[in-house]
């Protein structure tokens, strides 16, 4: 017996983008342990079938019914266990296994779309991967497939420690909710707030290494990067003094080097944030994921002060309205999309805390400390980085805030930046949180953001020579 379920507007948008490239698996996403003991692969593969009745999206594939894309669940799963022998496999050769196993496309109309990988190098030393298309899941559900994962490994094992209730709603129920918001007051609200912002709005254009392609390819690679302690203390001293988050100080700084790298006084960027709002739906799996839009403005005096607290005030205010589904705002601010692209942003920044993550979890996904081996559920794990959904847009900047570290990755389309490009854009962030965070009342345009020696560059393919960009913004 099967179910149809309407879709969420978010779900609508991933329809939309997988019809566009149906190869692809640009939008694919996971989370990933590395596994440093023995693994009982017949309780392994016990508890991918016994999570299965839990989460409706683990027995729902997707279909079209009077000419709207919808869900449909069934009573069963047919999610199994893929074992792959990554025997003597080095290090780098087992992360490019990871990576294509999680870049494997689904195909929404014939599959459930998650899978339940294991690696094994050797046979205590091995990566478990959870993986699904977005459609499904975001990064919080990713984590508590995990999470059900390991508790019924453990339970099949040996006596769980405390078995896992059974999630108090269902991924319909927001779709529902969103529905009856959008109907309500309160929605038209929300679409007239994001009508105001995005209006006349440009998107942040960092200029590119090589000319845009006429299609957009989904290529991209990560660059990660430390924040030196000294300078992580720094921010959230800073954040504290002027009453402000520390993601606040950190956009703040972020818009700034765009700021002095486009010359743009008025700019737009993406910022992911979820809509998971309700404790009903917080071991619910699906995709509660949305994008706001905050639109930075810089003149001739404007401080890092200014930046950070007129971005402070907009995530205030963008939180308010979060709930208004992005895909339905470009038709509200009369922007076309061109094909696989959002019209409005092409430069997103997200931030991420481990404490945001099931207290039993946070130790083996705080992935700024991937040194760590912790052991739970009978196994001995420790973090595995997994960068993904790369080139999906220009560039994706995500802070993971660790237990005592922040980590920055920068996700970038290689068909338009070099990666020396982009170790350069972290260098200058880096300095320009360091600046702000020591002068805070030092306007932007005056600040020193990266050496003399960065204006000698070659010039770029199909723009300007990038010694004249950058020498104008010294």
């Amino acid at each position: 017996m099967s179910v149809v379920h309407p879709l969420s507007h978010a779900q609508q948008a991933q329809w939309f983008l997988h019809a566009l490239a149906p190869g692809s698996g640009a939008y694919n996403t996971g989370v990933a342990v590395r596994v440093r003991s023995a693994v009982d692969i017949r309780a392994l593969r016990q508890a991918v079938t016994a999570i299965g009745p839990r989460h409706g999206m683990l027995r729902s594939r997707y279909a079209e019914a009077d000419g709207r894309p919808v869900r449909v669940e069934s009573d069963t799963g047919p999610v199994r266990l893929t074992e792959r022998a990554c025997t003597g496999a080095g290090e780098e050769e087992l992360r490019a296994a990871v990576r294509a196993e999680l870049g494997v496309p689904f195909s929404l109309r014939d599959e459930v779309p998650f899978r339940f990988v294991l690696l094994t190098r050797s046979p205590e030393d091995a990566v478990l991967l959870v993986a699904g298309h977005h459609i499904s899941t975001d990064a919080v559900s990713n984590t508590l497939l995990l999470r059900d994962l390991l508790q019924a490994y453990q339970g099949i094992g040996g006596p769980a420690d405390a078995p896992s209730l059974a999630p108090t709603a269902d991924y319909g129920d927001h779709v529902d909710k969103e529905q009856r918001l959008l109907d309500s007051a309160r929605g038209k609200a929300m679409e007239g707030y994001w009508s105001g912002v995005s209006h006349g709005s440009t998107p942040a254009g960092l200029p590119t290494d090589h000319p845009r392609p006429a299609t957009q390819s989904f290529t991209g690679d990560t660059l990660r990067m430390t924040v030196p302690p000294e300078l992580a203390d720094a921010v959230r001293t800073f954040a504290l003094r002027a009453g402000v988050t520390s993601y606040a100080v950190l956009l703040g700084a972020f818009q700034s080097v765009l700021y002095r790298h486009t010359r743009q006084g008025d700019f737009v960027l993406g910022v992911p944030a979820t809509t998971r709002l309700s404790s009903r739906m917080r071991d619910v799996v699906g995709n509660f994921m949305n994008t706001v839009v905050l639109r930075a403005r810089f003149g001739a005096g404007t401080t890092f002060n200014d930046a950070v607290h007129d971005t402070d005030e907009q995530l205030k205010l963008s939180m308010d309205a979060v709930r208004y589904p992005f895909s339905l705002l470009a038709r509200v601010s009369g922007t076309s999309r061109a094909a696989g692209r959002s019209p409005l942003y092409q430069i997103t920044f997200n931030m991420l805390a481990t404490a945001r993550f099931d207290a039993l979890l946070r130790p083996v996904l705080d992935t700024t400390h991937p040194e760590l081996v912790t052991r739970h559920a009978g196994l001995s794990l420790s973090p595995y980085h997994l960068p993904q959904q790369e080139g999906q847009v220009d560039l994706a900047v995500d802070v993971l805030q660790g237990e005592d570290r922040l980590a920055v990755d920068f996700r970038y389309d290689s068909r338009l930046y070099e990666r020396a490009t982009v170790e350069r854009l972290a260098e200058h962030f880096l300095r320009a949180l360091d600046v702000a965070t020591r002068t805070p009342d030092l306007r932007v345009a005056a600040a020193r953001l990266w050496a003399p020696a960065d204006v000698r560059r070659p010039p770029t393919r199909g723009g300007a020579p990038r010694d004249k960009q950058i020498s104008a913004l010294l």
